[in-house]
């Protein structure tokens, strides 16, 4: 006797069988054969050797088909490798809000002009609290090198204060903001040059570092739950008392790698 097949029960399988399989994370010989493309700008290849892609790509979970938030994404370095990553069934939004964008505009415009990363979408000069993400559609959260810009408020320019900021960004809101838009299931990456413990928002004004232990805090207040750590960015040779701009640590600055989920 044949068993009995109840097929709209299987083809709901297998339609979700097939999205599960679409955003497996890419194994390290598509992460290679990302890295190595022709398509990649010099610039940006350039950087590889401090930023370690190979590894922060793999860290990341990042898979084809994947919905994807570069916040403060600057000018796109990461956006681009996870626009190239998630394939024309992907998406990938980089969003800047009017401190970061100021910074960000002339390298992110270069980047994408002409369409050229088609399933990269802009959110320009916004504030995370601003973006229009459908809830429960982000795979993945990631932010490079900028959490600390968070509580960028003010800088020194020829020797003068300037304003950035008239206070820190609601960070709660941002991060409940982000919460909402992401998956259940969902990865949220967190990368930063890392300040001495203690050095409270400061650090990011004076040196554009954050005390690791204040996003520790703050990731688990807003619900997170930190699951992974990498070291493959830390360097214990970094004083953490040195602006990151400064020639001596520059691409070598002590980087925290943290991982977080949904609590």
């Amino acid at each position: 006797m044949c068993p009995k097949i109840h097929l709209p029960l299987f083809a709901a399988f297998m339609f979700t069988s097939a999205i599960a399989l679409a955003k497996t994370p890419l194994t390290n010989e598509k992460i290679s054969a990302l890295l190595s493309s022709p398509s990649r700008p010099a610039e940006d290849i350039a950087r590889d050797v401090p930023r370690q892609p190979e590894k922060i790509l793999a860290f990341s979970g990042v898979g084809e088909g994947q919905h994807i938030l570069d916040f403060f994404a600057g000018d796109g370095w990461y956006s681009e490798l996870f626009s190239k990553a998630v394939g024309e069934k992907g998406k990938v939004y980089a969003q800047n809000d009017e401190v970061i964008w100021r910074f960000a505009e002339k390298g992110l415009n270069k980047r994408t002009a002409n369409n050229r990363l088609s399933n990269l979408v802009h959110f320009d000069n916004m504030p995370i609290v601003q973006m229009t993400i459908p809830n429960n559609s982000l795979d993945l959260v990631f932010t490079a090198l900028n959490y600390h810009d968070l509580f960028f408020t003010h800088s020194q320019q020829n020797g003068k204060e300037v304003i950035l900021r008239d206070d820190i960004v609601d960070y709660k809101a941002a991060l409940k903001t982000i919460k909402d838009a992401m998956r259940d299931d969902g990865k949220f990456v967190i990368i930063d040059h890392a300040a001495h413990p203690g050095s409270g928002y400061e650090a990011a004004n004076n040196l554009h570092r954050i005390d690791p232990a204040i996003v520790k805090f703050q990731m688990q207040e807003a619900g997170f739950k930190l699951i992974e750590e990498a070291f493959y960015l830390r360097n214990p040779h970094d004083e953490l008392s040195k602006l990151v701009f400064d020639p001596s640590v520059r691409g070598k600055t002590d980087r925290f790698v943290y991982k977080f989920t949904k609590q």
